[in-house]
């Protein structure tokens, strides 16, 4: 057999033509930038988050000014940076017509990680953070709602204490944008089991103009306003009534005190924050047309409220039943405290829980994974996807043992496809696959299995609060850089969901396949010839 000859390559006219690609890119980039043609759903994401977030930069300011802090020039550059950034972005870029799934999974999770980065660049330039995986950490927190921090709260200046707290409140608000209005036209994510709207309550309740979802993020800001006057009532400053109700509506957990809500001593402000921490692990657009019509019947018709509401009492009533004595009113506040902090995903606490019966962690870390209603702001996965994936597992030990049978899964007089328990299924297995790893991680990082394990879960699902160590926000203190840089991935997972990061990482490296599967195809070509 003759063998083949090899391929030549003529290395200076390689080297010449990848330079005139690369020199021909810039060019056209400019030209279409003078001429304002750039069909970039990234440019508009990217500059909107930038436009939204200056002026909270500038009130963080403003508010740091007033209160003589330490931070208020440099949020005030950072925020006229990030503003002329998000101006000149828009002003170049426009959103196409027609858009695939895959590229406007990578404009969500572009728009998601801007914010990331300048929270980041925001606890960096101030005094917050004192090294760069710190800044990460905190803005990761800040940006997906999670109540995990390594800095004491008192030590924060007003400024940045502000810009948490409203950067967890805007963060919320955008994932009712999206979750309501966005996701339901794609398949993923969204109202109901599968992300798309199947059910015939879902499609009721999603807004089908802009305007409603106007007056949704106005339900938002108005329950918000209840809040703030609540918490001061109860005894809060305006600042600390501001803070926690930013916080609570949002489920971002972030607290003035360290000790959190326990921190204040107010029976008055427990039960306050029970209140909100239900309702921001309840359906918004289930809340709207109820009030709306004025028929709260709506929520004893909703199956997934009914599920949410008894999730909560089993958890209660077990919670208690652990406990070695006869319960009293104390214990039962902190029994439904922690229980509905945990579903919401709040990750407020009102007691240390290192006592906690290891019957109750497990109880408490069941409700992190669930997490609450579809179309809330709390994270986790979800009470209804919970409801389904136990009518499909009912179904199929019956077909196992009537292997003809042919029944179809049902939710209220809604039928559930194969295509939904696909999605449902494939989320679950995401978030086993992600938690096991990073438990690992940190673990490997400082962390005992116990404490690696509950935080792993508590980040994904954005709660913070987490069990093994002597104070319950202790674990991402305890972490070194790498446990930090690990815990933001995962806290962003969580709130952006796993299958529109992992879509969108499929969609950036589409481009670099094509091109290597062109040059494998030309070189097999040149070398039969």
């Amino acid at each position: 057999m003759t063998p083949r000859p090899p391929v030549r390559i003529n290395a200076p006219a390689l080297v010449l033509r990848v330079m005139a690609n690369i020199l021909r890119g810039p060019k056209i980039l400019l030209t279409k930038v003078t001429n304002g043609q750039i069909e970039s759903p990234v440019g508009v994401t990217v500059g909107a988050v930038c436009v939204v977030m200056a002026p909270v930069l500038f009130i963080s300011a403003a508010a740091d000014f007033w209160d003589r802090g330490d931070d208020g020039v440099e949020l005030l550059i950072l925020g006229l940076v990030v503003g002329l950034i998000g101006l000149a972005v828009l002003g170049v870029s426009r959103f196409p017509s027609a858009l695939p799934v895959a590229r406007l999974f990578v404009a969500f999770v572009a728009g998601a990680f801007a914010s990331l980065i300048v929270a980041t660049a925001a606890h960096y330039f101030s005094s917050a953070a004192t090294s760069l995986d710190v800044a990460v950490a905190e803005a990761a927190s800040t940006v997906s709602g999670t109540n995990a921090s390594v800095i004491q709260a008192e030590t924060l200046s007003l400024g940045i204490t502000l810009f948490r707290s409203l950067g967890q409140w805007l963060s919320a608000a955008a994932i009712i944008v999206v979750v309501v209005r966005i996701m339901p036209h794609l398949g993923v994510g969204g109202l109901d089991a599968d992300g798309g709207v199947v059910t015939r309550s879902a499609r009721r309740l999603a807004p089908k103009s802009g305007s409603t979802m106007i007056r949704l993020l106005a339900l938002y800001a108005a329950l918000t306003g209840v809040l703030l006057v609540a918490y001061g009532v109860a005894g809060m400053s305006f600042v600390e009534s501001l803070v926690h109700a930013c916080t609570t509506i949002s489920s971002g957990g972030f607290s003035t005190r360290s000790g959190s809500i326990g921190a204040f001593g107010s029976v008055a402000i427990e039960w306050i924050a029970i209140c909100g921490m239900v309702i921001a692990g309840t359906s918004l657009p289930l809340i709207f047309r109820a009030l709306q019509q004025k028929d709260m019947s709506r929520f004893g018709r909703s199956v997934e409220f009914r599920a949410y509401v008894g999730l909560i009492v089993a958890a209660v009533v077990t919670t208690l039943a652990w406990s070695s004595q006869w319960p009293n009113e104390s214990n039962v506040r902190e029994a439904v405290f922690s229980v509905i902090s945990a579903i919401s995903t709040t990750g407020f606490y009102s007691s240390e829980l290192r006592s906690t019966a290891y019957g109750v962690e497990s109880i408490l870390l069941i409700l992190m994974l669930i997490g609450g209603m579809s179309a809330s702001v709390a994270g986790g996965f979800k009470v209804i996807r919970l409801m389904v994936l136990g009518k499909y597992i009912r179904r199929e030990l019956r077909r196992s043992i009537h292997p003809a049978m042919v029944e179809k899964i049902h939710l209220g007089r809604s039928s559930i496809g194969d295509v939904a328990m696909s999605r449902i299924i494939g989320e679950l297995f995401l978030a086993i696959m992600i938690i096991l790893p990073m438990a690992m991680l940190f673990s490997a990082d400082g962390l005992n299995f116990k404490a690696a394990f509950s935080f792993a879960i508590s980040s994904l699902s954005n709660v913070g609060f987490a069990f093994g160590l002597d104070r319950t926000d202790q674990h991402l203190q305890a972490l070194g850089a790498i446990g930090h840089i690990a815990a933001a991935m995962m806290m962003m997972i969580g709130r952006i969901s796993a299958t529109p990061v992992f879509v969108a990482l499929g969609g950036i490296g589409e481009p670099a396949q094509r091109e290597i599967r062109r040059l494998r195809l030309k070189r097999k070509q040149k070398v039969i010839r």
